[in-house]
């Protein structure tokens, strides 16, 4: 069996403050405990070592499986509103840095409140056709091209009622690029595709579409 890694990160404060002897329970898809650690002074977890799928079926584009295996994370504090995440991909010789953001419990809570986040497979996994949307509105070209630090992130479908949240251009990009695409990849490939999303990005931008 292939073996990938996983190294978390809890944080709270927006990311400012890290979180030590928090609770991490690393799961398998059947909810079977394979790690069980506390957090260290950084707020982190040594990296650990997960059985997976062999990469050369990332490298196959006749193979219709997953060329992964998914885990599970649960992290617990005390004073802090539990969080789950589910569906983490791990990739043989890759390390997934999975940061986990803990919200304090308000003051009329009794007991922990649980947040669920799933990652999901990326969307080169995906058999189903996408197409991209936008407003019907013409679109305003800027003056001149500028790199949005940081950007303004949708969280939903262009005319749904989701949140908008604001990352930093660099996270935006490693983000996207890790729903997208298999970090298995050539990296010319992995190249070529990081490209495709900074100018896809700036270009939305650019044209305020």
């Amino acid at each position: 069996m292939a073996i990938g890694y996983l190294t978390i990160q809890a944080r709270t404060a927006h990311d400012a403050i890290p979180l030590s002897g928090v609770q991490i329970r690393i799961m398998d898809g059947r909810g079977n405990n394979v790690y069980v650690l506390s957090t260290d002074e950084n707020g982190e977890i040594p990296k650990v070592p997960l059985e997976t799928a062999d990469k050369s079926f990332s490298q196959n584009p006749y193979y219709s499986g997953n060329p992964f295996i998914s885990y599970h994370v649960l992290a617990q504090a005390s004073g802090f509103n539990s969080l789950y995440v589910s569906e983490i991909p791990i990739y043989e010789g890759e390390t997934a840095l999975l940061p986990m953001a803990l919200m304090p419990m308000q003051e009329s809570q009794r007991s922990p409140l649980q947040a669920e986040i799933s990652v999901g497979k990326p969307a080169v996994a995906m058999q189903a056709a996408r197409q991209q949307e936008g407003t019907t509105a013409e679109p305003y070209v800027l003056r001149q091209v500028v790199i949005p630090n940081p950007i303004t992130v949708h969280l939903g479908r262009p005319d749904s009622a989701a949140s908008n949240i604001q990352v930093s251009f660099s996270d935006y990009v490693k983000n996207v690029a890790s729903s997208e695409i298999y970090p298995t990849w050539p990296e010319a490939s992995l190249t070529a595709n990081i490209y495709a999303i900074i100018t896809f990005a700036l270009n939305r931008v650019y044209t305020e579409w």
